[in-house]
C-alpha cells in the first residue's frame, strides 16, 4: 500500500483515530487484494446483496455506460436472483434497462471476479498488479467488448466488512474499489447503431450486504441512504462515498495524483447537499450538487459536484404491487436511485481546477 488511511472503521460505523482504539487493524486489510472481488456471499439468505459496478466515461463523443451485474433480493423480501443491470447514454440514445436470471444460470469465483451468466455475459479479472478486466456481453439490446486497464491501485476505505447490530439482529456492509480509474477500450452495439471507445476513464467497484440468517439486519435498516461520487481534473482523481448508517455516518475520500493516491481517510470531510431538484417522473427529489469540503488542515481540500445530465433514475419499488406500492411510500420509504453525470470544481494544493464525473444518491429510507 503506497499510502497512510487515516480513520479505522469498527462495528456499527464507529470511526477511530487512536491506535490504541483501533485494535489489530493492519495495512492489509486495507490492501485491496484479488479474492476481495471475487464472490462473497455462497450461502444466500433472503436480504443478502451483492454487486459488481463497471463505468465508462467518454467525454469527447458523449458517451456514458454503467454495466451492473448484482445478485440480490427482491423489494419485498421473497427471493433472490441474480440480474444484468446497463445503462447507455450517447449523443443519439438514453436508456436503462435489465435482465433477471436464476441463480443456476450464473457462475462466479470466490478467488477473484470471475462472472458469467449462460453464454451472454463474461466478466473476468487478470491477476496482474494493477489488474485488466474483460467484460464481454451478448444480449438483445446490447453488446461489448472492453478491456479495462487499471492506472490506480485499488482502495479498500472500510477494511474487510463493517459488522453493524441492533439487538438481536445483524449484518454486514462491505465497499471495494478494485479499480478507481482505469484506461477503457473496446466497443459496444447499442441499437444498430456501432460505437467505439479508445481511450474512455473507467471506474469498478465492489459491494455487499450480508445479513444474519436467524435474525437478518435488512439493508433499508443497516443503511438509510448513501452518496456516492468520482470525478477527474488536471491529473488529480477524487472518489467519495457518503455512508449514512443506522447510527452511524462513515464519510469516505481518496484523492489522487496522476498514477499515486495521495490522501485517504474516513471522516475528515463534510459531505452537503448543496440543492435538491425535483425528479417529475419519480415525484421526489434527487441532489442537485454535492459539496466536499476537508476538515484534515493538513489537507486543504474542496469539490462541488454540479448536476449537468440525469443519467438513470430507478424506482426501488418496481415490481411491487400497485396498492402496496401506495401504502408503502405513504407510510415507509420512497426509496429511488439517481446516477447524475457532472461537472466538478476542486480546490486542492493551492490550485483551483475544473474537470468531470458522476454521483449518485441511494435513498432506501426517507421518513
Amino acid at each position: 500500500m503506497g499510502y497512510t488511511h487515516q480513520g479505522i472503521v469498527q462495528d456499527n460505523g464507529v470511526v477511530v483515530f487512536d491506535p490504541d482504539q483501533a485494535g489489530k487493524v493492519l495495512d492489509a486489510d486495507l490492501i485491496v487484494s484479488p479474492e476481495d472481488d471475487g464472490l462473497h456471499i455462497t450461502d444466500y439468505n433472503t436480504g443478502d446483496f451483492e454487486w459488481w459496478y463497471f463505468d465508462i466515461i467518454d467525454r469527447e463523443a458523449g458517451i456514458f455506460l454503467k454495466i451492473v451485474m448484482h445478485i440480490g433480493t427482491d423489494p419485498l423480501k421473497t427471493r433472490i436472483f441474480p440480474q444484468l443491470a446497463v445503462s447507455v447514454n450517447t449523443p443519439e440514445h438514453r436508456e436503462s434497462f435489465s435482465l433477471a436470471y436464476s441463480l443456476n444460470d450464473m457462475n462466479a469465483g470466490i478467488w477473484h471476479c470471475h462472472l458469467s451468466i449462460r453464454d451472454e455475459v463474461k466478466i473476468l479479472a487478470t491477476p496482474d498488479t494493477p489488474p485488466e478486466y474483460f467484460i464481454n456481453i451478448n444480449i438483445p439490446k446490447f453488446r461489448c467488448n472492453f478491456r479495462f486497464k487499471g492506472v490506480i491501485e485499488g482502495w479498500k476505505p472500510l477494511g474487510k466488512e463493517v459488522v453493524h447490530r441492533m439487538g438481536k439482529k445483524k449484518g454486514a456492509f462491505a465497499w471495494i474499489i478494485p479499480m478507481p480509474l482505469a484506461v477503457v477500450e473496446g466497443d459496444f452495439y447499442h441499437g444498430n447503431k456501432h460505437y467505439l471507445i479508445q481511450n474512455g476513464s473507467g471506474y469498478h467497484d465492489h459491494n455487499y450486504i450480508r445479513v444474519d440468517e436467524h435474525h437478518p439486519l435488512h439493508l433499508d435498516q443497516l443503511i438509510p441512504k448513501w452518496y456516492w461520487g468520482k470525478c477527474e481534473a488536471g491529473g488529480f482523481t477524487v472518489v467519495f462515498m457518503d455512508t449514512h448508517g443506522r447510527t452511524n455516518r462513515i464519510r469516505s475520500l481518496m484523492v489522487a495524483e496522476n498514477k499515486q493516491i495521495i490522501y485517504s481517510a474516513n471522516n475528515l470531510i463534510e459531505c452537503a447537499v448543496g440543492s435538491f431538484g425535483y425528479d417529475s417522473i419519480l415525484k421526489t427529489k434527487y441532489p442537485e450538487s454535492i459539496m466536499l469540503r476537508s476538515t484534515d488542515a493538513q489537507f486543504p481540500f474542496q469539490a462541488e459536484f454540479e448536476f449537468e445530465k440525469m443519467l438513470d433514475r430507478k424506482d426501488l419499488l418496481e415490481g411491487v404491487l400497485p396498492v402496496l406500492k401506495f401504502l408503502i411510500k405513504k407510510l415507509v420509504a420512497n426509496p429511488v436511485y439517481h446516477g447524475i453525470l457532472a461537472k466538478v470544481r476542486l480546490k486542492l494544493l493551492d490550485r483551483e481546477l475544473e474537470g468531470f464525473g458522476n454521483y449518485e444518491s441511494m435513498v432506501f429510507r426517507d421518513k
